[in-house]
Order: C-alpha cells, then sequence, then structure tokens
C-alpha cells in the first residue's frame, strides 16, 4: 500500500518553502534529502503547530523512511486538526495495515470513509483490512458497493470472489464471475481464467468445461501468478488430465515460487535430539473434522519414547473446539501458525527443531505452501489431505503405498515415493450405521437400489458421470443418493446432473449433519466412487458402515487411492481395471440383491478384522517410512 500525498496544501512564508521541499524529498532516493526535510519541517511545526497539511507531509516523509509509529502519530495530529479531512486517516490506515494491526487499519479506513464515502480506494483497503481479521461478512457490503462503482475492476472482482468463496456462497460467486465479463473485464487473464475453471463443475455444459480446462493448461503463468498457477493445479487433479501435463503444471508453479522468493538454502539434516525424531504436522484440521478424526487415532498411537511429535497449526485459535484439545493432548508441543506470514511460519517450525515435515494439507482450501517453499525442515513429505502432489522442489516425498503409485508414479508427480508397508490411508473399524432418515422420509421407493454419492460437485467429472448414468440407464430401479451441506451445493448438484443427462426423478437428497454423517449410510446399498479423483475419506466411510465400493483403478495417484483402500481391505473383486468393466460390475451388483448382500457382509467382516483397521499398526508403518526418509537425507 503507498503513502498518498496530501491532497490540500495551505500556507505561506517559511512553511510554503519547506513544503516545496518536502514534495521534492518525498520523491526523492536519496536518503539524506528525506531527513534534511523531516528536520526542517518538524522545526516549522514547533513554532506553527497547527499546520494539517504540514503534519500530513512529516507523516508521509516518516513512513518513507520506515518509521512507522512516528508516521502514524504524524498522520493522527493531521486528522484532529482537521477532522473532515480523510487523506490523513487514509494515510494511518496504510501504515496501520503495513505493522500488521488490522483493526487498526480498519478503524481508519473507516474513519476515512465518514469523510468521504464515495473514496473507492478506501473502501477497498477497509474491505482487505476485515479480511485479514477474517471479518468476511462485514468486508462483503464493503467489496459490493465496490463492484457497483467499479464493475470492470479485476481486483475488487477477485476480492469480492475470495470473500464469497470462504462465506461458501458459491451461487453468488458464479453470478460475480458472469457479471464481471458481461461488465466487460478482461476475459484471458489468468484470474479470469482460473475462476472460470474453478466453477466449469458448477455448470451442466460440457463443453465450456473442456474450454476452460483448456484454457487454464495454455495460460503462460509469469511471476506473480504463483497463488492462481496453485490453484490450477489443485483443479487439474479432478480431470482427466494427461500425468505429463501435470507435472509441466507442477514444475512451472515451482519456477514461480523460486522467482517470487528466491531458492532457500538447503537445510543440514538434523540430528535427532536426545534420541527421539522430532515429527511436525502441518494442518488447519486439528479439530472435529474428516481430517481430523483420521489423524487422532495415529497421533495417539505415536511411540512417544521415540518420536517428539510437535502440532503446527494453521487454524486461527479462534476455531479450536473440544476435539483441539485432544489433539495437544497427544503433542509434546503446539506451534500457532495462523497470524504469521509464511516466511515467519516457516521460521518457527525451524526454530521447532522439525525433522520431519509432514504436510497434511497438500494445496487444499487453508494450505500454505508458502511455508513449505521455505524449507523449514531438513525432509518434507506430504500426506493424506489431498491425492496430487505439492509440486516445490523443498517437497522430499509424497506418501503412498504399493498400489496407490505405479512404480514410477507414472510421471506425474514430482515428489519421490516413499511408500508404506500398509495402506496409504488407515481404514477404520467397521461400525453399522444408526439409521436417522428412512427412505419413506426421502420419496425413495421400497424396491428402489440407493447409490450413495456423498461428494462435492468438483468430483463429478464428465466421464465419471457418463459411467454413472449407463448404470443408472441399465438399471431403472437405482437412484442416486446426494448429501449436500448447503443449498448452494444441492443447487449446483442438481444443475450439473441435468446437464449430464441425469434426471430429477434418478436423484435423491438427504440433509448433511455432521453430527449423525454415518447415519446416511443406513439408507445405502452401494457406493460407485469418482473419477479421476478417487474417493479417501468417502471410501473410508462408506466401508466402515459396511457398504461396498466399486471403484476404477487408473495410472496416477489421484486415480489409485480407492483402489489401495480396497485392497488392502481384500476387497480387490471391488476394482475395475477400466471403464466397461467398471459399469458391468455396477450393474450387476445392482440387478443381484443376493449378491449385493454377500458383498456387504464381506465389507463388514473386512473392516471388522483388527489385524487392517489397527492405528497402531499404522502408525508404526508410518514412522518406518518417516524413518527412512530422514536416514536418507542424512545420506545424500
Amino acid at each position: 500500500m503507498g503513502m498518498a500525498p496530501a491532497r490540500e496544501r495551505a500556507g505561506r512564508g517559511d512553511v510554503t518553502d519547506i513544503a516545496r521541499l518536502v514534495a521534492r524529498a518525498a520523491g526523492a532516493a536519496d536518503a539524506a534529502a528525506r531527513d534534511a526535510a523531516i528536520e526542517a519541517l518538524r522545526a516549522a511545526l514547533a513554532a506553527e503547530p497547527s499546520r494539517a497539511d504540514a503534519w500530513h507531509d512529516l507523516g508521509a516523509l516518516e513512513a518513507r523512511r520506515g518509521r512507522l509509529p512516528e508516521a502514524r502519530a504524524a498522520f493522527g495530529e493531521a486528522a484532529r486538526l482537521r477532522p473532515a479531512w480523510a487523506a490523513p486517516r487514509y494515510a494511518a490506515g496504510h501504515v496501520a495495515f503495513t505493522q500488521g494491526d488490522f483493526a487498526g487499519a480498519a478503524s481508519a479506513f473507516e474513519a476515512a470513509l465518514a469523510c468521504a464515502p464515495d473514496d473507492l480506494a478506501a473502501r477497498v483497503d477497509l474491505a482487505q483490512a476485515l479480511i485479514r481479521l477474517q471479518r468476511y461478512s462485514a468486508a462483503l457490503p464493503h467489496l459490493a458497493r465496490a463492484r457497483r462503482a467499479a464493475p470492470g475492476d479485476e481486483a475488487i472482482w477477485w476480492l469480492q470472489r475470495g470473500v464469497l468463496l470462504l462465506l461458501r456462497r458459491d451461487e453468488e460467486a458464479l453470478a460475480e464471475l458472469d457479471a464481471f465479463v458481461a461488465a466487460g473485464g478482461p476475459t484471458t487473464t489468468a484470474r479470469v481464467r482460473v475462476a472460470r475453471f474453478a466453477s466449469s463443475r458448477l455448470r451442466g455444459d460440457a463443453l465450456a468445461e473442456a474450454r476452460a480446462l483448456q484454457d487454464v493448461l495454455a495460460h503462460p503463468f509469469v511471476r506473480g501468478e504463483s497463488a492462481l498457477c496453485a490453484e490450477a493445479l489443485f483443479l487439474a487433479q479432478y480431470h482427466d488430465v494427461p500425468s505429463p501435463v501435470l507435472h509441466a503444471l507442477a514444475t512451472r508453479y515451482d519456477e514461480l515460487v523460486a522467482a517470487e522468493i528466491g531458492r532457500p538454502p538447503a537445510r543440514a539434516p538434523l540430528a535427532p535430539a536426545g534420541g527421539r525424531l522430532s515429527i511436525g504436522y502441518l494442518s488447519a484440521d486439528f479439530r472435529d473434522h474428516v481430517m481430523g478424526a483420521m489423524l487422532l487415532p495415529v497421533l495417539a498411537a505415536h511411540d512417544r519414547a521415540r518420536f517428539r511429535i510437535t502440532l503446527l497449526s494453521l487454524a486461527p485459535p479462534a476455531n479450536a473446539d473440544a476435539w483441539t484439545a485432544r489433539f495437544a493432548a497427544h503433542a509434546d508441543a503446539v506451534v500457532e501458525l495462523a497470524a504469521l506470514d509464511d516466511a515467519a511460519a516457516a521460521a518457527a517450525i525451524a526454530a521447532a527443531r522439525v525433522d520431519v515435515l509432514v504436510d497434511l494439507m497438500g494445496h487444499s482450501a487453508f494450505a500454505r505452501p508458502g511455508i513449505l517453499a521455505r524449507k523449514p525442515a531438513p525432509v518434507i513429505v506430504t500426506h493424506l489431505g489431498y491425492h496430487g502432489g505439492v509440486g516445490l522442489t523443498s517437497v522430499d516425498y509424497k506418501v503412498t503405498d504399493a498400489v496407490a503409485d505405479l512404480a514410477d508414479g507414472d510421471g506425474a508427480l514430482r515428489e519421490r515415493l516413499l511408500r508404506l508397508d500398509g495402506c496409504v490411508m488407515p481404514l477404520r473399524p467397521c461400525a453399522p450405521p444408526v439409521p436417522r432418515d428412512s427412505r419413506a422420509d426421502l420419496a425413495i421407493p421400497d424396491d428402489a437400489v440407493v447409490i450413495g454419492a456423498f461428494v462435492g460437485v468438483q468430483k463429478l467429472s464428465p466421464r465419471g458421470l457418463e459411467l454413472w448414468r449407463r448404470v443408472l440407464d441399465a438399471v431403472p430401479r437405482a437412484l442416486l443418493l446426494f448429501s449436500p451441506a448447503r443449498d448452494d451445493e444441492r443447487i449446483a448438484l442438481a444443475r450439473r446432473l441435468s446437464g449430464f443427462g441425469i434426471e430429477a426423478d434418478r436423484v435423491r437428497f438427504v440433509p448433511w449433519d455432521r453430527a449423525h454423517g454415518a447415519a446416511r449410510y443406513a439408507l445405502v446399498d452401494l457406493v460407485l466412487d469418482t473419477l479421476p479423483y478417487t474417493g479417501g475419506d468417502t471410501t473410508l466411510a462408506a466401508l466402515a458402515a459396511g457398504v461396498p465400493v466399486v471403484t476404477r483403478i487408473g495410472r496416477r495417484h489421484a486415480e489409485r487411492v480407492g483402489a489401495s483402500l480396497l485392497v488392502h481391505a481384500g476387497l480387490d473383486d471391488l476394482v475395475a481395471p477400466d471403464d466397461d468393466a467398471f459399469v458391468a460390475l455396477a450393474v450387476r451388483l445392482c440387478r443381484d440383491a443376493g449378491l449385493r448382500a454377500a458383498t456387504a457382509a464381506r465389507v463388514r467382516r473386512a473392516l471388522s478384522d483388527p489385524a487392517r483397521t489397527d492405528p497402531v499398526r499404522y502408525t508404526r508403518s508410518l514412522e518406518r517410512a518417516l524413518v527412512t526418509a530422514h536416514a536418507d537425507a542424512g545420506r545424500s
């Protein structure tokens, strides 16, 4: 945020001469000239302290000098002397923002707007301060007003899009994208291409989706666009993109990050302190969350005599819940990173002397790959939260197993493969669901075959929907059951399914309630996996409920996680080798109630075997892999 020059000047004599000096010095690279101007200006203000314009100029010079408290005090005096003047309040907001005082910045920008309600820059900057305070609902009206004033301004639209998505108001974000383009906004920039790509799954238009995919893959991401490249890389995992293309996109992302922040020096491996290897888990989800539920038993099973466990939290303390204390009880230390920028967060991890950093976020929501890029630990591995790779040179390994990746990883990943000797994800013990909703409640006929589809719209690829539609065409009694958490999700799901030929009478919706999430599976006869991004937690949840899952194994990691879960559960026969086999297997299970019941019984037996679902066994496998990764780093 740059410092605005004074908008008004007044006075005669010496102060006018000093004002000319100030104007020259403010644009000069010569620090000595600025110092001389500040000294002269302070002398003039000692003689005539009521000059609001001079106080403003002094604040601008002090800010350029880097003396932010002095600058803020000067702007405050200018505002006191001239209560109706917006400029010093606006400038004070910039200084406060630079200091990281976002509450102070918001107050200053609000005061500026009280003086000048039509000041577009002040309104947008107020919204940015509120965003940094995570007051997203408060920021949104200011961005809406700014959008009305400047409907073709890309930066304002992009800010508004981000806030709408954080508030999970996807339909509004989609409408604002269309409005921005209709207002004459640019259509070939990285922001617009990524936004169109991200929203393509909210529509039911296969051709528009294909164009959006090609546009984003063809975009020459440049310096300053690494975050946009990361979003494209994340979204591309859900599409049928060749592995070499994904690898090239990841490589470009790595190049952009290096250009923007520089390559950090390689950190020498640390010797385990006191014989204990220090493992740090990086996540925003040390709470009641699908990732939290997966990780907590692993933390509880760690051999604390051999491993020091540090939780590196990306979530603000306000997000803590009852589970957060349970996580902390299984750790030696908790380091809060949410309030730190990427460089400071990386320094905090390095100060915690983490030997192996386990990233649980990848490029998923609230991830902070900029921390990983600064190589805060000798060894960094990425695991669990995201089926793709991070793509950064600083990330050494992607955790996998003997099934989840081919021998060469099929060339999509830039990370080396760190294979567990068991399953890549911890299987859960069987716990038959207790019904909450009846079929009658949801207008599901008694003889219907219910195919559970408890996924978001991003997982519904054109190829996957075509295979599902083929199953529905072959089995007239089959219905798809979705469980959207919000009205926006339900609207998008209905629109997408209709666009791909799946009519509304073949679809039902069951309300989503986290406290009763497993109860949904009491209504389900069968789950058909998504592709190319196969199920992780959704497959684990279905199997734990005793529901058969049919998957189709592919070549890259995202296409093979579902197969890995089934193979390690001893359910290899539910893994199809190609699209036609996937449809044939699903149709056979839908038509044959006896086969379906027998398969469900096998699922329950498999997930009741402690040898498959023991979190201690899984954790020992993970520990062995992390020790190997650390030892290999020491030898390299």
